[in-house]
Parts: C-alpha cells; sequence; structure tokens
C-alpha cells in the first residue's frame, strides 16, 4: 500500500472524495425511501415497505462485520480496500436500476410480483457489502486526534443531501423512477470514481506501524454497545422528536426541517473543530450529556417557543455526538482492523434500527414525551460508555 511521504495528519483530497462517496449513498437511500412504498402498492404489497426495512436492517447486523473484516484482508493481502468496494458499488448500482425496469416491464408479470421484494432487499445487501470498507477509509485518511474533524466533512455532506427531500419530494417524484433511480446510480459510481482517481490506498499512517497494534474481544463488544445506543438516540432524535416539534410549531414543515438539516450540516463543521481543540471523548461527553439534559427539560416544557429554541440546542448538542461516536470507535480499534471495527459499529447499529422498525411502524407516531425520555436514557448510557474509555482505549500512533 502506498503511504504519504510528508505524513499529513488529514489527506484531504481522498477525505473529500470519501465524502463524496458517503453522499451518493445518502442520496440513494433518500430516492429507495421516496419511491419504494409507492412501488410496492403499485406490485399489491401496500404494507410490506417496514417490513422490508426490518429485514434489510437484520441481514447489515451479519453483513457489515464480515464485509469490514473482510476489507481489512484484503487490505493486508493486495494493499486496498478497493476491489471490494468496487464489487458492492457496482451490483449496487446495477441493481438500482434494475428497480425501476422491473417496476415497468414486470407490472404485467403477475405471477413474477413477488421476485420485486426480493430486488429490493438484494440492493440493500449490495449496499452493506461496500458501507463498511469505504468508511474504514477514514481512519486511514486522518490521524486519530483529527479524526473529528474530518468526520465532520462526512456529517456536513449527509446533512446537505438531507435537506433536499422535505422540499424536493414532489419534484423528484415528478421526473419518474427510470430517471431517477438512473441518476442515483451514476452519481453513486461517479463518485466512487473520483475518490479512485485521488489514489484512496493513502494512509497517514504505514501498514508496519498498524500491525504492531492488537485487537482485544471487549473492545468489539464495546463498540458494538456504542453503535447501538447511538443508533436508538439518533432514531428518537431525528425520527420522532424533530419532525413532531416541527409539525406542533404550526409553521412550513416542508421549509422548517429544510432549514434544520442545513443547519446540523454546518455545525458540524465547527463542532468538529472544537473536538480536536479540546479532545474528542470531552467534545462528546459535552455532547451526550447536553443532548440528554435538554431532551430531559423539553419533557417538561409547553412553550412552543422554548421548545423551539430548546430544538436549536439540540442540533448543536447532536452535532458534537454525530462527530464523536465514530471517532471514537476507530480509537477501540487497531488501525488494521478498522474495517472489523466500523463493520461491528454498523452492525449494531442495524440492529437497533431493526428493532426499532420492527417495534415502530409508523415513524413520528411515538409519543413526544415518551421519545424525549427514551431519548435522554440512550444519550446517558451512551454517555456512561464513553466515560468508561480510558480502561479500553488502544493506543495509537499520532501527529
Amino acid at each position: 500500500m502506498s503511504t504519504s511521504n510528508s505524513k499529513p495528519s488529514i489527506l484531504w483530497f481522498q477525505l473529500i472524495g470519501l465524502s463524496l462517496v458517503q453522499g451518493a449513498i445518502s442520496l440513494t437511500w433518500l430516492l429507495y425511501r421516496l419511491y419504494v412504498p409507492q412501488l410496492l402498492i403499485t406490485f399489491g404489497f401496500p404494507d410490506l415497505f417496514p417490513t422490508i426495512l426490518v429485514i434489510e436492517n437484520a441481514l447489515g447486523v451479519i453483513i457489515e462485520p464480515i464485509a469490514g473484516n473482510f476489507s481489512d484482508r484484503q487490505r493486508r493481502w493486495l494493499g486496498t480496500r478497493f476491489p471490494l468496494i468496487s464489487l458492492g458499488v457496482i451490483l449496487a448500482s446495477g441493481l438500482f436500476i434494475a428497480i425501476p425496469a422491473f417496476y415497468i416491464f414486470g407490472q404485467s408479470l403477475n405471477s413474477l410480483h413477488w421476485i420485486f421484494p426480493i430486488l429490493l432487499i438484494l440492493w440493500a445487501v449490495a449496499m452493506a457489502i461496500f458501507r463498511s470498507p469505504v468508511t474504514a477509509l477514514l481512519g486511514q485518511y486522518a490521524v486519530e486526534t483529527k479524526l473529528p474533524q474530518a468526520m465532520s466533512i462526512l456529517i456536513f455532506m449527509g446533512g446537505i443531501i438531507g435537506a433536499i427531500r422535505p422540499i424536493s419530494s414532489q419534484f423528484i417524484l415528478s421526473l419518474g423512477s427510470g430517471i431517477t433511480f438512473t441518476i442515483g446510480s451514476l452519481v453513486l459510481l461517479g463518485s466512487v470514481g473520483v475518490l479512485r482517481y485521488f489514489n484512496p490506498d493513502l494512509s497517514v499512517i504505514s501498514q508496519s506501524e498498524e500491525s504492531a497494534q492488537k485487537l482485544y474481544l471487549r473492545n468489539l463488544v464495546f463498540v458494538a454497545l456504542l453503535g447501538l445506543f447511538a443508533a436508538w438516540g439518533t432514531r428518537l432524535i431525528l425520527g420522532e422528536v424533530f419532525p413532531q416539534v416541527i409539525k406542533n410549531s404550526g409553521g412550513d414543515v416542508k421549509w422548517i426541517m429544510f432549514s434544520g438539516f442545513i443547519l446540523l450540516a454546518f455545525a458540524s463543521i465547527p463542532a468538529g473543530l472544537f473536538a480536536v481543540k479540546i479532545g474528542n471523548n470531552k467534545a462528546t461527553l459535552i455532547g451526550l450529556i447536553t443532548t440528554a439534559m435538554l431532551l430531559l427539560f423539553s419533557s417538561f416544557v409547553v412553550n412552543k417557543l422554548i421548545i423551539i429554541l430548546i430544538s436549536l440546542l439540540l442540533i448543536a448538542s447532536y452535532s458534537l455526538v454525530a462527530n464523536g461516536i465514530i471517532p471514537i470507535a476507530f480509537s477501540l480499534i487497531p488501525s488494521h482492523k478498522g474495517g472489523l471495527g466500523i463493520g461491528v459499529y454498523f452492525g449494531a447499529f442495524s440492529l437497533a434500527m431493526s428493532g426499532y422498525d420492527f417495534i415502530v411502524k409508523q415513524p413520528g407516531t411515538v409519543n413526544l414525551i415518551i421519545s424525549y425520555r427514551l431519548g435522554m436514557m440512550a444519550f446517558l448510557i451512551t454517555t456512561f460508555l464513553v466515560l468508561f474509555l480510558p480502561k479500553l482505549t488502544v493506543p495509537k500512533i499520532t501527529q
């Protein structure tokens, strides 16, 4: 594997390429969730989408760690993670186009309608194949102390993509599934092409330095717990609290949601710099405790204006959490096992999402007070996990 001679703390060109891939992943999932419920109705499966999401997340629990671990081995044998990433992206892009193709040409074949849900699940499997390997590249592109700053670029891209849906759903639907899914597929392929152009195999740490670090099972368990409770808290905030607060505010829901995602995107940049300045563990703890306390306080407040102000503070505090959790996961895993570590994190994240989708069939239907308090519990549990970090952290090479 090639390494940088000057040993910069962040490989910016590679990081920008990675952020484009993460943005493309977010975009394809956005398009998928927007269109698929309607496509399923056409095929006679009006209530199947929540079940499909549960199955997809359940499969992710298994696939993410396996794919991540295999990418680690590939990097050790070949010096690169890219073959598995390329395979997953090609499969996902092809299947993404196959979804509207089957919708267009398969409607008249009533006996084959059962293939459509399987096609959807296969696409999600293909996406899971490369998510952990591609996210593991983040650990190659920044030293540990700079990971929150690097992560903020990915969060920024995700926030910008997330802001698209509230204000453009009708426009996207008006394009039709064929055009929309083709665009999504090409964006995914193009983003990986850009990353490939910037030499994705560069690293801030040489493989000889990485190999001296040891993997501890207890750290993997800890990473899984982080993923589990981070998913729980994230889903409650983004899937229950914010949508219901916006709805209850009486304002223009679409534009308020757009503004919220934009604020979340831009808040990630100073949050990353703040975490680098004071240390990621401290910054994440501040974010976790503040978020938990704001959620608790919100459960006793009825004034709409105060709740909106608290929600703005929640965006700022949650940015510290979103920026900090994955870098913490990286800090617990040796660099040469980054794919496995992030795969375990995403696997646990998927487990939490699968359980949530199984229990809550329709997002935005959980009582707001219950959402506040369950969210508070999730972030407090994560706080105790982070406080336990000094007993687990693996020594890393930093600069």
